[in-house]
């Protein structure tokens, strides 16, 4: 039985996962972002969390339904799904806030029966001189420039037809956009997801970004794995991951 044929399936309503590791900086301006004004029955929020230890799970409240897993974000993403209810899926990072009205603006983007999901414009914060540029920049509706931290969205029935997330230690999303790609139209948001960008600026925001674009580059045209890029990008939260694949 796939997802969408579950008993309770809500097609009016939307499914926020949130994957989780050590975020108790920005759990709950993530969750807030997601709630906004909406109703329990327009948006379901769910916390997929890894096994954090900084307090993370202290910062949710009693409304949000919580689902522990092992640290691999796919899997937690995957599991969060199954916990889920609605036809329509959202994935926004732990460290990640959704824009006000991002509801409505999501809806009209799959009005087209042709769109099977898509993701947001982006943007950084704290900025600096070189962010503010970067955050300037939209992106294309183009799976190669869609990442999890543009809280990625589809329906449910494409996720299930894709087979969800493929259970590596990144690129997952990657995946994730160019299954989506396969399957219809991509519909990019013009309002922007903001991400935290600390992590970013302790590695240097330039070096990261050409780092970032060199790792697609050996994925997606040099046969890199998964696991040849991961080994390329190690912080805290990813060296868990893989250490628990």
């Amino acid at each position: 039985m796939t997802n969408s044929e579950q008993p309770g399936l809500q097609e009016n309503l939307i499914s926020v996962i949130i994957p989780c590791l050590n975020e108790a900086d920005n759990i709950s301006a993530s969750l807030h972002s997601a709630r906004c004004a909406y109703s329990p029955s327009e948006v379901e929020i769910i916390l997929v969390d890894g096994g954090s230890t900084d307090g993370t799970l202290d910062r949710v409240p009693e409304t949000v339904l919580v689902v522990s897993t092992r640290a691999n974000r796919a899997y937690q993403m995957n599991q969060g799904v199954e916990a889920s209810q609605g036809a329509i899926l959202v994935f926004c990072h732990g460290d990640t806030r959704l824009p006000w009205g991002w509801r409505e603006a999501l809806l009209e983007a799959l009005q087209d029966p042709q769109v099977s999901g898509g993701a947001f414009q982006s943007r950084l914060e704290p900025e600096t001189a070189f962010l503010k540029m970067v955050n300037r920049v939209k992106l294309p509706p183009d799976w190669r420039f869609m990442f999890g931290d543009q809280c990625l969205f589809l329906r449910r029935s494409i996720f299930d037809q894709i087979g969800g997330y493929p259970e590596i230690p990144l690129m997952e999303d990657v995946e994730l956009a160019r299954g989506m790609a396969r399957t219809g139209q991509l519909a990019r948001i013009d309002a922007r997801v903001v991400t935290d960008s600390r992590r970013m600026l302790e590695r240097g925001a330039v070096r990261q970004i050409l780092g970032n674009a060199w790792r697609m580059f050996r994925y997606l045209y040099l046969g890199a794995t998964a696991q040849d890029i991961a080994r390329s990008y190690q912080s805290s939260r990813e060296e868990s991951a893989c250490s628990k694949m």
